[in-house]
């Protein structure tokens, strides 16, 4: 008698051996805030009551002269940090009376180029030393030079119209132990050799030390 043949049983497919099928978030990221406009942001500037900053910024955005020039995106981003970072840091605020130019520099060098907030603070500690300690009968210069280098590596200073490169002051500074300006250490050895410089002591008038 012939047998009937075997019927083949479908298998259902191994869960562990199929791709899993993507899950959908139950709440989606949120977008980053965006950056408010230079206007909206010198505003909260100012109702945080700090006018002399968003002065600042606002001389940096309107200016001819390329060295320092701020976009008003860039101002608007250093505005916001200003807000932001200055009430946690009590020595920055210390140093926005006599040195507001370096001030702004010290909070953008936490926001924008990787210096912590506890280093910045070292920073506009030390500056403050130093000012007192120089003794300088012609501070004024003092904050808008400063401004220029604290948080910043050799590459990102503004050397535009001055007759110098970063490369030639890098390769003049760091053989002196002055590899970058992003920490206090390292600003101190750089006002140890640069106060003993003829022109330091002349355009600053100098009857201090460096501490």
């Amino acid at each position: 008698m012939a047998t009937a043949p075997a019927v083949a049983t479908a298998r259902a497919p191994i869960a562990a051996n199929l791709p899993s099928a993507p899950v959908a978030s139950a709440t989606p990221t949120a977008e980053p805030p965006a950056t408010p406009t230079f206007a909206e942001a010198e505003q909260r500037l100012r109702a945080a009551g700090w006018p002399t900053l968003a002065d600042i910024l606002a001389v940096r955005v309107s200016q001819t002269r390329r060295k320092m020039k701020l976009t008003e995106e860039e101002a608007a981003r250093a505005a916001v940090a200003l807000v932001d970072e200055l009430p946690a840091m009590p020595h920055a605020r210390h140093l926005l009376d006599p040195m507001p130019k370096a001030t702004i520099e010290l909070v953008r060098s936490v926001r924008e180029r990787g210096v912590s907030r506890a280093e910045a603070e070292q920073m506009a500690e030390f500056l403050l030393q130093a000012r007192t300690a120089l003794d300088m009968d012609n501070p004024s210069p003092f904050d808008e030079n400063c401004s220029h280098v604290v948080g910043r590596e050799w590459q990102d200073i503004d050397y535009r119209d001055e007759g110098m490169t970063w490369q030639k002051q890098q390769a003049i500074y760091a053989p002196k132990g002055v590899p970058d300006f992003k920490s206090a250490a390292n600003i101190r050895q750089f006002f140890r050799v640069e106060s003993k410089a003829p022109y330091f002591q002349k355009l600053y008038r100098v009857k201090g030390s460096a501490p």
